[in-house]
């Protein structure tokens, strides 16, 4: 995309005369309607869109939201716009700043990686190694070695010195992933490091500097781990500088719609699949799913979705797989079922207050037209507001009332 490589789209131009022209063309990420017609000015044409071309546009218009929305020192696969998103980003930016230890904090497949990368990336260390290490799989045997390196000779089998990982990330970042995952002993090792960011590696004489910066992560809730005496105090302080709370995807039920498009994008040319579009109803689907995996999970779906339908060239819910399927089919069946069971409640004599049944229906309908109103306004909040006599502060104040997604 972009000005470098316009495409032209070739339309119908019956009506026009011989000599006029009608273009679809992509300049700069968006794509416009060029129409020339011999002496007839701008202002007096008024040209008919087909909807398959609408909804070309509407698609190509959405992803271009996403990429220009999205801050171009950050790592690209971070996406989203949503409140809680957002006030991770702008923690991430000031820890970025500084070159104290940062602590990740979130359920499992909110992105902890990508935001340790995200630092170092923006972090005046970006020009040295970023050293992942994974705090569940350290071999016990082979731990120190691992971590500290050796020399020639250390041990059975070390026929040549090695560079252990700590000093690899030297003048770089050191990411701790899943750090509450840490034997007693290495969490000891550890806080040593972090304190003189000096070691001694196995057979050595002499010890060796690391100045590396500390990023760790973990899903693990540390201050109930220090409490039950499973963590040391000591480094859970010192880990914990910055401290960065990553939100879960139910929580930010506003940017599946961008996620799905950036991540079917990516997976597309990643298998070398044509590009698919996203219909209207698999995207609601993805929003009434629960997500217990997160983000990784999302993807992960997509992938499979695309699997599903190798040959064709629009993804529909019946791509997504059965539990998801099931899963959202339960949960919208749930207010029929509480409507069904209030009825049998008022047959029991058990009746509300005329106010109170009033203000239920009311709710329900009021929810109802609003969910109806964005569906057919394509989610475009102005043509809504048109439609409905709603101002645009109504309006938002409403949507979240109801919590009914616009993405």
């Amino acid at each position: 995309m972009g000005s470098e490589h316009p495409k032209r789209m070739p339309l119908s131009t019956s009506g026009f005369q011989p000599s006029s022209s009608i273009d679809v063309v992509e300049k700069d990420g968006r794509v416009y309607v060029k129409v020339e017609i011999p002496g007839v000015s701008a202002n007096e044409i008024n040209v008919r869109i087909s909807d398959d071309l609408l909804s070309i546009c509407a698609e190509r218009e959405t992803h271009d939201e996403v990429v220009v929305n999205e801050d171009p020192s950050r790592c690209s696969e971070i996406v989203g716009t949503s409140k809680n998103l957002s006030d991770c980003l702008k923690l991430l930016l000031e820890a970025a700043a500084t070159d104290a230890s940062v602590l990740l904090c979130g359920e499992t497949g909110t992105g902890k990686e990508l935001f340790a990368r995200a630092i170092h990336k923006n972090s005046a260390r970006a020009q040295g190694n970023f050293v992942a290490i994974d705090c569940t799989v350290l071999p016990e045997s082979i731990v120190a070695s691992l971590l500290f390196g050796h020399a020639k000779g250390a041990f059975t089998g070390a026929d040549k010195a090695c560079e252990g990982l700590i000093r690899q990330a030297h003048c770089g970042t050191l990411f701790l992933d899943e750090v509450g995952e840490l034997s007693p002993s290495l969490q000891k090792a550890f806080l040593r490091v972090l304190q003189e960011h000096s070691f001694r590696p196995l057979g050595n004489k002499t010890e060796i500097n690391s100045d590396f910066r500390l990023v760790a992560a973990t899903n693990r809730d540390l201050k109930q781990r220090v409490a039950c005496g499973q963590f040391r105090e000591d480094l859970f302080y010192r880990l914990q500088s910055y401290c960065i709370n990553l939100p879960a995807l139910s929580s930010r039920i506003g940017d599946i719609h961008p996620l799905a498009i950036y991540h079917t994008i990516r997976l597309c040319q990643k298998h070398g699949f044509c590009h698919k579009q996203l219909t209207p109803e698999f995207i609601q689907t993805l929003s009434l799913y629960h997500w217990p995996g997160n983000v990784r999970e999302l993807i992960n779906t997509l992938e499979q979705a695309l699997f599903t339908a190798r040959y064709e060239t629009t993804l529909f819910p019946k791509h997504l797989p059965q539990h998801i399927r099931i899963q959202v089919a339960k949960s919208v069946l749930k207010p029929h079922q509480l409507s069904q069971g209030r009825q049998n409640r008022y047959a029991d004599g058990k009746l509300p207050s005329l106010h109170d049944f009033r203000n239920g229906v009311f709710d329900r309908a009021e929810r109802q037209y609003l969910f109806n109103l964005v569906q057919h306004a394509g989610q475009n909040i102005s043509q809504a507001c048109q439609l409905s006599g709603l101002s645009r502060s109504r309006f938002y104040s409403l949507i979240r009332k109801h919590q009914i997604s616009l993405n």
